[in-house]
């Protein structure tokens, strides 16, 4: 039986530099939080490629040179599951070490850092899978082609999320560059001014915009700052914000009352979208274009101003 020392392991270097750090020293809470999101960003890629069999490890080994922030890091893949580790010489063990090898290079992190420092927040127009688990990616008049698993990773939010972590001490003045070294070769670099592009994408995310006109029946007023009220639409009950300034300012004024059984001729905005992997659907009534009264008057519960 191996242990975890005897798991596959690839050494690498995260450096900072600039003229704030020349005395070889830097800001636990810039520095922690850059850590622990790369040490996330090595989970994905090493969970992505090993199809869950692996997970990473990141420790720090030493910090070299004065002058600016080395900090030497120690990952390894270790096992999931008992049986994975009694033969540590098979196919499996050496696939994981070949797989780390190709993550902590021109396969995984150098190739995820260099799509959004390149790309930013553009999305691709098209995706083409080719053989070799390789995807194509169109941008605009140009192309480039990674690992199908970089992209899945790059796709994350929580991925992306923890990239802008890494390259957020350069938002600070005098810290200049980041990089990522390997056996004293670079393999990644980014500057102060390219910070802007590896901020994370919204959490949600747009699918469908539409507007139209319908009616709804007034179910419950809610008047609020939100202005958010429950109609039905005669097949479901929705909750809406109404964003009409001017039929506000009459509800506000006392100029509308409602009764029980109320319907609006309204123009309605409805979004879908996805947030954190769930879909959902928000309304919002941009126009009341008529107010059909019903028979029994609804009291309103009015704010305290």
């Amino acid at each position: 039986m191996s242990s975890d020392d005897d798991m596959p392991s690839v050494n690498f270097t995260v450096k900072y530099d600039g003229e704030a750090i020349r005395e070889h020293e830097m800001d636990v809470a810039l520095l922690a939080p850059a850590l622990l999101g790369m040490q996330k960003i090595i989970e994905e890629l090493v969970k992505a490629s090993t199809e869950g069999e692996y997970k990473a490890s990141l420790k720090i080994k030493g910090n070299v040179k004065q002058g600016s922030i080395e900090i030497e890091l120690v990952t390894q893949a270790i096992a999931n599951f008992p049986t994975q580790i009694i033969d540590f010489f098979s196919g499996k063990y050496t696939t994981a070490a070949a797989n780390l090898i190709t993550i902590i290079g021109a396969g995984g992190l150098f190739a995820l850092y260099n799509l959004v420092r390149k790309y930013g927040h553009k999305r691709p127009e098209k995706i083409e899978y080719l053989d070799g688990d390789k995807v194509k990616l169109y941008f605009d008049n140009e192309t480039t082609i990674v690992n199908q698993n970089v992209f899945i990773v790059y796709n994350k939010f929580e991925v992306r999320e923890n990239l802008f972590k890494t390259v957020k001490p350069l938002e600070k003045e005098g810290i200049d560059t980041f990089e990522i070294l390997k056996n004293g070769e670079l393999l990644i670099q980014v500057k102060k001014d390219e910070v802007s592009r590896f901020f994370p994408p919204r959490l949600t995310e747009s699918l469908l915009l539409d507007e139209n006109i319908t009616y709804l029946q007034i179910k419950s007023i809610s008047f609020n700052l939100n202005n958010k009220w429950t109609f039905t639409n005669g097949d479901e009950d929705i909750k809406a914000n109404i964003i009409d300034s001017i039929f506000i300012d009459k509800v506000a004024k006392r100029d509308i009352s409602f009764s029980d059984g109320d319907i609006l001729k309204v123009r309605l905005e409805k979004e879908q979208y996805m947030e954190n992997d769930k879909l959902k659907t928000s309304y919002k009534i941009i126009e009341v274009l008529e107010h059909i009264k019903g028979s029994q008057q609804i009291p309103i519960d009015f704010p305290n101003v």
